[in-house]
């Protein structure tokens, strides 16, 4: 749709004055306040003709505008300017990542809360897919003769544990036997993530509560202060929104979602906004996530914000562009370690 250079800075000002102050504008205001050189009777005109190509709409308070998703889409990928960080938000950041982390759900875990505290919206971290990634080894803790915990290391530094009860006891030498057995089986790629849970269980000693080996339960995913997406929400809106964050295989449904939509569009570390409505998902249509994805051992995760869509996205987008070649930078410096 082509939109002339009057129509832009018009539509840019609307959406700048709803996202910081959330109310309507008039033509008026838009010319004292942005100073824009037209006439309060040309801005009217322009804004009936944003409102009749759809980039803005009228409430129903007053006669004022206010973007739609088509304007803030437009706005997003036209018309923002990213906000550079200063010298001492880089500093802060840096100071996060700079202490001793060797793990990706530690990694994760810091990142989801650090985003959490930059912006005040929801910080949110996700693991990459299961199925893809390497086991870099496995063992056994022998706690008695009826159970046992496993450890798995994978080869981006996940670890993940299950205790396990057996059906009849076992000794620690036979513990220690089985450890050497699928620690060759994984030296030799005879064996990944899944075949792990097939070999375990077609072993008649081993009884799981549940399949934690399984991708669809495997992969983690962190967020912090989900109660900033709340504030404005009624009771029963909060709980919508509360259990759909509950429920793991929803929320690693929708993420995965994104990466297989955007990964083959963006780069690492570009940042990439998308709506609520856009996902098909009831309980999050009023929301905004803004998120980045990063990559390691040739999989690919997801780190952002989720909050409303009125969002401060210029300074958001900056925080987690920012935090993101933090993320990878730090990632890198672990597959290199690792391979030396």
């Amino acid at each position: 749709m082509n939109i002339s250079d009057r129509e832009k800075l018009v539509l840019n000002a609307i959406i700048d004055y709803y996202l910081t102050f959330g109310d309507t504008i008039g033509s008026r205001t838009l010319v004292k306040k942005y100073g824009i050189d037209l006439s309060s009777a040309t801005i009217r005109n322009v804004m009936a003709d944003l409102e009749d190509m759809g980039f803005i709409e009228k409430t129903h308070t007053s006669s004022g505008r206010i973007p739609t998703d088509m304007g803030y889409k437009y706005y997003l990928s036209e018309l923002l300017k990213v906000e550079r960080l200063t010298q001492e938000e880089k500093e802060n950041i840096s100071l996060v990542y700079n202490r001793r982390v060797n793990e990706l759900d530690n990694i994760l875990k810091r990142t989801s809360n650090l985003l959490s505290k930059l912006t005040n919206y929801a910080g949110i971290a996700i693991e990459p897919k299961t199925t893809n990634e390497k086991v870099e080894k496995i063992e056994f803790v022998h706690i008695d003769e009826y159970m046992i915990m496993m450890v798995i290391v994978m080869a981006d530094r996940r670890v993940k544990t299950k205790n396990i009860h057996l059906t009849y006891p076992m000794t620690k030498m036979e513990l220690e036997e089985k450890t050497r057995e699928l620690n060759s089986k994984i030296k030799n790629n005879e064996i990944d993530i899944l075949q792990i849970e097939r070999y375990l269980l077609g072993e008649d000693d081993l009884n799981y509560e549940d399949d934690m080996l399984e991708s669809e339960n495997f992969s983690k995913y962190f967020v912090n202060n989900l109660s900033s997406m709340l504030k404005d929400k009624s009771i029963d809106e909060a709980a919508n929104v509360i259990e759909f964050f509950n429920e793991r295989g929803d929320i690693r449904e929708l993420f995965e979602k994104l990466i297989e939509q955007r990964a083959r569009e963006t780069r690492e570390t570009e940042v990439n906004v998308i709506f609520g409505d856009d996902l098909g998902i009831k309980e999050l249509e009023d929301f905004s996530f803004v998120y980045s994805i990063y990559n390691i051992g040739g999989s690919q995760g997801i780190i952002g914000v989720m909050g409303p869509k009125r969002m401060a996205y210029s300074k958001t987008m900056g925080l987690i562009n920012h935090v993101s070649r933090e993320v990878n930078k730090v990632l890198n410096l672990i597959e290199k370690k690792d391979k030396k």
